[in-house]
């Protein structure tokens, strides 16, 4: 909703549960993203309603407080019903159509917030009430790293019916509520409960990760989460593979295949990767000098470091920092 938004292996793996290793890692991703999100409106809708999304360059969620609904994608043959409780989200911003019906017809989401935002609500009615919040959340596009990469397009968490799941239906109807009030610092509140959910999702997903490939399914294997959370604390380090397999408990070769299978890159060019991240921040901050930023990514010269910078960003870290 909505443009008005502010500035493959079978193998068995050690899960990483909820320990607080695999937290640290997705911790760390989720700071460096710089992840923003906060909920447009929770509001009632009378049937017949329907909102059409396009596809967007940042994430959107719904969560069904009341009622139920209808949910159609594109690539998808066949609709998904919602019922009280269910929340979807779509980290890749994923056009979608949701209303009462599978194919009902529907209203643009700018142009329904805008009624909304003008307290006029074009589904206003006594019948078939349904509750909606609707949300977004967006992170930092430009970086290079694999959790955008392997952002899922959908997510589905039916709260009601899995009691495990309490926790996060009491959250959403907390955000809910919040997102309803008049209370002073109502929006603060608002804005970190939505991190908070965007967050909790992006979890349950980690934790469903129980084979296959990909960023999610490294961040829910112990062995890889440790590695990634070494990586992100201490990018100056003189890594080398034999040093990660070596804190992690593995051999050189078994770790470097892992890495490899599971996250598709060698751990040198993910070491790569997250330095360079993290020296677009300091270059772009323009606090420090060139070699300050250099040594703390782990290079000894500008040189070597401007080398590396450019070859994986594009340009040089003199070039980054005029662009200011």
């Amino acid at each position: 909703m909505f443009n008005h938004i502010p500035s493959p292996s079978n193998a068995q793996i050690p899960n990483a549960g909820n320990s607080l290793i695999g937290g640290d890692a997705l911790s760390d991703i989720l700071n460096a993203l710089r992840l923003q999100a906060s909920s447009y409106f929770c509001t009632e809708f009378s049937a017949p309603w329907g909102i059409k999304e396009p596809e967007t360059d940042y994430g959107t969620f719904h969560f069904v407080v009341r009622g139920s609904a209808w949910l159609n994608m594109p690539d998808s043959k066949r609709a998904t019903y919602l019922s009280t409780g269910d929340i979807v989200a779509f980290p890749t911003g994923a056009a979608h159509q949701i209303g009462d019906q599978p194919n009902g017809v529907c209203i643009s989401g700018d142009e329904l917030l805008t009624q909304i935002q003008n307290d006029e609500n074009p589904f206003s009615g006594d019948e078939s009430i349904t509750t909606l919040l609707c949300g977004y959340f967006k992170y930092q596009q430009h970086v290079q790293l694999p959790i955008l990469r392997d952002m899922p397009n959908f997510l589905h968490i039916k709260t009601n019916e899995e009691p495990s799941l309490l926790w996060l239906n009491n959250l959403a109807n907390m955000l809910a509520h919040e997102s309803r009030s008049t209370l002073p610092g109502g929006t603060v509140i608002v804005d970190r409960l939505t991190e908070v959910l965007v967050i909790q999702l992006l979890r349950w997903h980690v934790n469903t990760q129980h084979s296959g490939t990909g960023y999610f399914r490294a961040l829910a294997d112990t062995r890889l989460s440790l590695a990634l959370s070494l990586i992100h604390k201490q990018p100056a380090q003189a890594w080398t593979v034999e040093r990660m397999a070596h804190s992690v408990g593995m051999s050189r070769s078994a770790f470097a295949n892992l890495f490899h299978e599971i996250i598709g890159m060698t751990p040198l060019t993910y070491l790569s990767q997250w330095r360079m991240h993290i020296a677009q921040d300091l270059l772009k901050e323009g606090k420090e000098s060139m070699i300050s930023v250099a040594e703390q990514v782990g290079y000894s010269s500008e040189a070597s470091f401007s080398k590396a910078f450019k070859k994986i960003i594009g340009i040089s870290p003199g070039q980054l920092r005029r662009q200011k």
